[in-house]
């Protein structure tokens, strides 16, 4: 077979015939060594294997750095042999363009999302590197906002006589001040909204804005402001109403909620953001103090109040009294933090002591550890012997760190001397993100603050922020601090994650110094915290991140305003190295610079993002700002030239041969292309395309992605797409024919290739996102409801699962797409729009979507509703043929769903004709070359996903429906009649004329599909009646495997009077080893072929009838002794269940040789009146086994009756014996040498004289023989001879019990003599006579009473029986 990785024959389009040439390659600098897993083991949705990325047919590593290639480990034995697990083996699986670029973007997001956790970052120890930013453009925060603190407030602040507190709360972008006992609320962004709370007299202490419990308050309450006084704690209520001028108003509501204080001076607020509780502390003591509030009042509970956790009895409602407390009441709490992912609360004191508690849902506080300071300077001590920490640097500040940033890391202390303590809270056995509460508390890693940055044991205030935005301020004097801002690095983490790089993984952080000129009053996280994903593995990744997310900001309040300083992008620094370079060195080794950092892809997706407008314009010196248009000319400039070129990884150039397509490893330009548009379509890729929400007990859809962000995606598509199209003559790949034929060798040729099939698939799959994100947004324009509600119940759960990558790229979701396209379309059909003006518009938006074919689809579907809708039935019949001409033309593009659309209404129209016809058209359409018919024999399995087994799964579904389209003839045919006035009736000419169409058909597979249809609903009869070739090429055809089939073979082809052939089909199947068939039924068809055989038939035909009838009746014979084995077997007692189900199974099968019957069953189990039927039908005359096999019969009738204890059994052994022998000798009459008759009397007498003399009454034997149909000629000749012989044990005077027995013998034959029941012939009277009195002459005494007995009788035969009496 043909490769698939072979030169087309014909180009595709936008490729090109012959591979791709560039000239010879460089020395690259930047080579990558990169690994090649296996591509079998895909995901669900795109092929995505699980811990690798591709491009195009690439398959590739996790995103390693660019660095000079000596830095490469070359992985090569001593040989100079590349290790054979090392070499790529090429990939064969047939992509198009568009699944070849889905696949690269879905294998990208896996490999970023791999970005390492921060417990794989920081690991265990210490650490220190930073890159302090030393000009503006490297600078990982920006101060992007800054807004003074407006007069009114200042205003206010002046009437201040005695506390002033000022803060920030951030979800409300509004800034707070107390002056006294009054509260003012300000939109700090524009100054405005200026609000005042004044309705309490008690200083303000402290103020917090949280959320609510759920269901305690109404729905418009969204927040709780929570109101520290000098002597309480209350609440507000909280209504959020947006305004005209972009931000928001805030209405405060009166709870009536509020809890003493007693004295005591409550500083501190904090609040779970996921139960609604609230805890506060104060400056009196060390507890934790809980304000419980809800709705409704309870018995002993009000509906709010305070409840301290950590002291209980008197504490709770009394103050702490200072001159009553021991010393370690001077420790109070400084900070509370809380982590709602773990249900941990965190208190730091101010003895740098850390307290853990566990939130528990019965509402319970639960202290699990208390951390001394002295501990964590022990701690400390263990990994790091720096002056940093010490006594005299305490904790200043914690921040919790959430579970789905890190397993095993808890908590970020932050000590006075600027060191950041990663803390980890576990107990022995602690499960990470369990339920469990922690024991125990230890530091894992230390972070040291940057050497450059002026830290002198002055850090006031901190707090670090997801992913790990480190804020610091430090104190210059008592009116200014000074930022230290602090973030990782997230490009080059992802550059030491390789596992190639020489380096360690370790935490890299850039940082810079802001000088505030003012005093920090707080600080506060603007907006959602940072998550690139909702698990440790990737979290931090700001890279992935950059096209998708908005930057995080911070707001700081110092003194005299609100700082807004905002997280840089990578693009963002790339964009300011453009604009500004770096001082002394320009920006040429800059980018450069940045290039060899973060290596060839980065650098590219940072251009391509620049050049396409993804870049910041913000300057802090306008007069150096470069313009817009230089700035996208320089990163057009870098992503061409920078790009390098393809190479093959991992290929030594051995043996001669060349490099396998996807040995190719892509250009820097595909790279980052490939990253670009991942992070731009990061956020929809796998996401669903709508989502329901109950509604009033009923369901309704709207779009998953907000609108605005999908536009927002399809501009940043649009602007990637139009810049590849104007620079496609400049980028090697894109560029024409005349660029392909400069390479210096054949390598080049092939990685070119490569390189051209990475980026025609990723300009292909771009054209289809924008189309695809057209056609949702059309969707949404729609009604939603309606058209989902439209469709099969199997397409809307589809609709419902189908993500924005199955848009984009796979057949199905297109195919779906089209389905919805039609609902749409039908839609406004229904409400009377014109056909042509809505396909068209949706053609224009989305052509792919709404093909030409589709066009002339719908105008089909118009004439089927102008026929349901038309009067008169000519016209509606001109109509339906109208309609089908244009399915028919449309047939290879018509979906499942259409065409069972399509069939349903013809049948509500009685147009079953057109219904069949069309769906053989389609079938035929759907697999033009007939490789369906491979599976004649069998239906693929299921896991058979070959294109010839999908064609047949197609054609029966096309299949599928006509049936149902004669299901639909059969209930009309039943309930009309068929002939009306002496014509046919309308019913059964639709169905004649139907059944002609089926039968006329030359689609082979049909015809088997058909009649397998028939038999299933046991209406195979009909084939009777067809005549058709198929017929009996499909019976024969199905009859290897199938006793239903070959059962009806034989009656088909006595219908076509083949009375041989149906004979020898009768047999086969009774012979057959391939059925699991009884032997009756075995037996049954045997003796169905003989009566066939005695069948007068042709002349020429009746001696091989004869022959083959001969033959059957042997088979009958041995059949029936098989049977008569089987029938013994089961009822024989002395078998077990286990052994008789055995031997029942081998019995009750095939047909077995005369020989195994025998063998294995007859003798070995004592059936030996079945031994003798096998000596028969074996035509076996051995009188010693057959007189064996006589006498371990009578044996056994004998054992068996004196044995018997069922009382069933009365008859004596000698009258059991004699019925079997009166069965046997009916069955073998006519075989002498079977039944023997001088054999079976001497060992009847010899049984009689040794076992029943004094028991069976005289003449027993003769009586049983006669009976058994020995005449009586014979047996007096044999008891004559036995007489004579004179043996044991009839010796001497026992001679007289033959002589009885020979004289009931003649007795019994004169009589019948006499009676008419038998003729004289062979009665000589005289030779009996003198027989009788020879006999007595030796035995008897004359004149004796029996002497007088045998005189009487032969008198009475001399005499010719006139005075016969009984003897």
């Amino acid at each position: 077979m043909a490769s698939a990785f072979q030169t087309p024959k014909r180009p595709y389009p936008g490729q090109f015939a012959t591979p791709a040439s560039v000239a010879a390659p460089r020395e690259d600098p930047y080579r990558q060594n990169v690994m090649y897993p296996n591509l079998n083991d895909l995901p669900r949705e795109l092929g995505t294997p699980s811990r690798t990325y591709s491009y195009g047919g690439h398959q590739a590593s996790e995103p390693v750095p660019y660095r000079p290639q000596n830095a490469l480990v070359q992985r090569q034995s001593a040989s100079g042999v590349v290790a054979a697990h090392d070499r790529l083996q090429p990939s064969t699986e047939p992509l198009d363009p568009k699944q070849r670029g889905a696949r690269s973007i879905s294998q990208a997001l896996e490999a970023e999302a791999k970005y390492p956790a921060l417990d794989d970052i920081i690991g265990q120890g210490q650490s220190g590197e930073y890159e302090l930013a030393q000009s503006y453009a490297p600078e990982p925060f920006i101060r992007s906002a800054q807004h003074v603190i407006p007069d009114s407030i200042f205003e206010q602040y002046n009437l201040a006589t005695s506390h002033t507190l000022m803060g920030l709360f951030p979800d409300l972008k509004q800034a707070w001040i107390t002056v006294d006992n009054r509260l003012y609320l300000w939109d700090y962004a524009s100054g405005s909204g200026f609000q005042g709370y004044e309705a309490q007299p008690n200083n303000i202490t402290a103020v917090k804005l949280l959320k609510p419990k759920p269901g305690v308050f109404v729905s418009q309450v969204t927040y709780v402001l929570v109101i520290a006084t000098s002597v309480d704690v209350f609440l507000l209520g909280v209504e959020v109403q947006e305004n005209q001028r972009g931000s928001v108003d805030v209405v405060l509501y009166e709870t009536k909620m509020s809890v003493p204080t007693k004295a005591q001076d409550v500083t501190i607020i904090e609040g779970s953001k996921t139960t609604g509780r609230i805890f506060f502390a104060s400056k009196a003591d060390n507890d934790v103090y809980e304000f419980t509030y809800q709705a409704e009042e309870r018995w002993f509970h009000g509906r709010c109040g305070k409840v301290c956790h950590t002291n209980g009895g008197m504490s709770t409602v009394l103050p702490r009294i200072s001159w009553f407390s021991d010393h370690k009441d001077s420790e109070t709490v400084e900070q509370i933090v809380i982590d709602d992912t773990r249900s941990l609360l965190y208190t730091l004191s101010s003895a740098s002591t850390i307290r853990v508690f566990q939130m528990k849902p019965d509402g319970a506080l639960n202290l699990c550890i208390t951390h001394a300071f002295a501990n964590t300077l022990a701690n400390v001590r263990v990994m790091s012997n720096s002056s940093n920490i010490g006594p005299e640097s305490p904790i200043v500040a914690i921040s919790p760190v959430i579970a789905p940033q890190a397993r095993r890391t808890h908590l970020v202390a932050i000590t006075k001397s600027g060191c950041r303590l990663f803390m980890n809270a576990v107990s022995s056995g602690y499960d990470f993100g369990t339920d469990s509460p922690p024991t125990s508390m230890q530091v894992v890693h230390i972070r040291h603050p940057p050497s450059g940055a002026p830290i002198r044991n002055n850090v006031r205030r901190a707090k670090v922020f997801t992913p790990g935005y480190f804020f610091c301020f430090l104190e210059q004097d008592r009116y200014n601090d000074t930022l230290l801002l602090c973030a990782p690095d997230p490009a080059k983490i992802s550059v030491l994650n390789d596992p190639n790089h020489p380096q360690q993984l370790r935490l890299i952080e850039q940082g810079q110094l802001v000088p505030l000129e003012s005093r920090v009053e707080a600080i506060e996280l603007v907006g959602g915290a940072f998550a690139a994903t909702s698990s440790p593995q990737g979290f931090g990744n700001e890279t992935a991140t950059q096209f998708d997310l908005p930057p995080s900001e911070i707001a700081v309040l110092t003194n005299s305003g609100v700082h807004v300083i905002q997280r840089r992008r990578l693009v963002d620094i790339f964009d300011a190295i453009l604009r500004f370079g770096a001082p002394g060195t320009g920006v040429d080794a800059e980018v450069k610079k940045f290039f060899d950092t973060y290596g060839r892809a980065e650098g590219c997706a940072a251009a391509l993002a620049v050049a396409c407008g993804a870049g910041t314009n913000d300057s802090a010196n306008q007069a150096t700002r470069i313009s817009d248009p230089e700035v996208v000319e320089l990163a057009r400039k870098y992503f061409i030239e920078l790009g390098g070129k393809p190479f093959a990884d991992g290929y030594w150039g051995d043996g001669g041969n060349l490099p396998h397509i996807d040995q190719i490893h892509p250009s820097g330009r595909a790279e980052g292309l490939i990253f670009y548009t991942a992070r731009i379509v990061r956020s929809i890729w796998r996401s669903s395309i709508i989502k329901p929400k109950a509604v009033a007990g009923s369901v309704t859809y709207s779009s998953s992605v907000d609108i605005a962000k999908l536009k927002s995606i399809q501009t940043q598509l649009i602007n990637l797409l139009s810049f590849l199209k104007d620079n496609k003559n400049y980028i090697s790949g894109l560029a024409g024919p005349q660029n392909l034929f400069t390479s210096g060798n054949k390598v080049d040729e092939v990685a070119n290739q490569s390189e051209h099939r990475t980026l025609h698939a990723m300009l292909t799959l771009i054209e289809s996102m924008i189309e695809g994100i057209s056609f949702v947004l059309c969707l949404m324009e729609d009604k939603l409801d309606d058209i989902i509600l439209s469709l099969p119940e199997q397409q809307q759960r589809a609709v419902k699962e189908l993500t924005y990558a199955a848009l984009f790229s796979s057949t199905a979701g297109q195919d779906l797409a089209k389905e919805l396209v039609t609902a749409i379309v039908n839609r406004h059909i229904a409400t009377g729009s014109n056909v042509d003006a809505v396909a068209d518009a949706l053609r224009r938006r989305c052509g792919s979507f709404c093909s030409a074919d589709d066009v002339v689809m719908f105008k089909a579907i118009e004439f089927v509703r102008r026929a349901k809708d038309e009067a008169d039935p000519e016209t509606r019949n001109r109509q339906l043929k109208e309609s089908l001409r244009l399915f028919e033309e449309t047939a290879g593009s018509l979906t499942m769903e259409n065409l069972a659309d399509t069939v349903a209404e013809y049948r509500g129209l009685n147009f079953h004709q057109g219904a069949v016809q069309l769906a053989l058209t389609v079938a035929r359409q759907i697999d033009r070359g007939d490789s369906a018919v491979a599976f004649l024999d069998e239906a693929p399995s299921d896991d058979n996903h070959s294109p010839a087994a999908e064609l047949f799964r197609k054609r029966q579904e096309c299949y599928q429906l006509i049936f149902q389209v004669l299901d639909d003839l059969e209930s009309i045919t039943q309930n009309s009649p068929e002939m009306v006035n002496g014509l046919l009736s309308e019913a059964a000419r639709i169905c004649n004329d139907t059944w002609l169409t089926l039968y006329s058909s030359t689609d082979i597979l049909f015809h088997y599909s058909l009649y397998d249809w028939l038999f299933f609903r046991n209406q195979a009869d009909r084939l009777l009646e067809v005549d058709s070739p198929h017929v009996l090429a499909y019976l024969k055809h199905r009859s290897h495997d199938s006793v239903k089939h070959c059962d009806f073979t034989w009656k088909y082809l006595r219908r076509q009077d083949n009375l041989l052939d149906a004979a020898e089909t009768l047999q086969d199947l009774a012979l057959s080893e391939n059925f699991d068939l009884p032997l009756a039924d075995r037996l049954q068809y045997l003796s169905q072929a003989s009566l066939i055989c005695q069948t007068p038939g042709h002349y020429g035909a009746k001696q091989q009838m004869n022959q083959v009838g001969q033959a059957i009746q042997e088979q009958i014979d041995v059949a029936s002794i098989q049977q008569d084995i089987l029938e013994r077997i089961r009822g024989d007692a002395r078998i077990s269940a286990e052994k008789k189900a055995k031997l029942v199974a081998a019995l009750d099968h095939t047909l077995l040789p005369l020989t195994e019957l025998y063998n294995m069953y007859a003798d070995p189990y004592g059936y030996m009146d079945i031994c003798l039927s096998i000596f028969q039908s074996a035509d076996h005359r051995g009188l010693t086994e057959i007189r064996t096999c006589w006498e371990q019969l009578i044996s056994e009738i004998h054992q068996k009756a004196l044995s018997s204890t069922s009382p069933n059994i009365t008859d004596h052994p000698y009258e059991l014996i004699a019925n079997e022998i009166r069965r046997l000798g009916k069955r073998f009459t006519n075989s002498e040498y079977i039944f023997p008759p001088s054999e079976l009397i001497l060992l009847l007498e010899k049984y009689d004289q040794e076992f029943q003399k004094d028991v069976a009454p005289q003449g027993w034997v003769v009586k049983t023989m006669v009976d058994a149909g020995v005449k009586e000629e014979t047996v007096l000749a044999v008891l004559e001879e036995m007489f004579h012989r004179d043996e044991p044990p009839f010796r001497g005077q026992a001679r007289k019990r033959l002589l009885a027995d020979a004289m009931i013998c003649v007795d019994t034959w004169w009589a019948k003599i006499l009676r008419g029941q038998r003729g004289r012939e062979g009665f000589r009277e005289l030779e009996v006579v003198n027989t009788l009195r020879s006999m007595a002459s030796l035995v008897l005494a004359r004149g004796g009473e029996e002497w007088e007995a045998v005189e009487r009788l032969c008198s009475s035969i001399e005499r010719g029986g006139l005075d016969r009496r009984s003897y």
